[in-house]
């Protein structure tokens, strides 16, 4: 019995150290990596796409005050805490799912989440642009 306890203990000691061990070395995940944005280069480059989709998620209010010019876009309303509304028009407003998505909000949060969201509903190509005073490039 001394000698099974001595082992379970040795056991238990060597993947509480292991565990620990990996908790340090690997790498987590960036909380953020959806609301990076993706470069003007690679917006440019998407929107170049026939099929592309410019994708604005601000509020009705904040489309009133002030809108992309340069390029036609969908508006579609997202927040942080809800994208029901992207989520019940995005197959509407962007039926080819491996269609690149340029996606723009006020600073890139709400873009972000939308990026997530949609990819999450099978989206390939979604870019998370930023916010509309950015957009000048394009």
């Amino acid at each position: 019995p001394a000698a099974v306890y001595v082992r379970i203990r040795t056991s238990f000691l060597s993947l509480l150290l292991l565990h620990l061990l990996l908790s340090f070395t690997l790498p987590t995940a960036n909380p953020n990596q959806t609301m990076a944005h993706a470069s003007p280069e690679e917006v440019k480059a998407a929107a170049e796409d026939p099929g592309a989709i410019i994708l604005d998620v601000r509020t009705k209010e904040e489309v009133a005050e002030a809108s992309l010019t340069s390029r036609p876009f969908k508006h579609c309303s997202c927040t942080l805490e809800d994208c029901s509304e992207l989520m019940s028009k995005a197959e509407e407003y962007m039926p080819d799912k491996n269609a690149p998505v340029i996606v723009f909000c006020r600073s890139g949060r709400r873009a972000g989440k939308a990026k997530e969201m949609l990819e999450a509903k099978g989206y390939t190509k979604v870019l998370n642009a930023g916010g509309l005073t950015g957009l000048d490039y394009l």
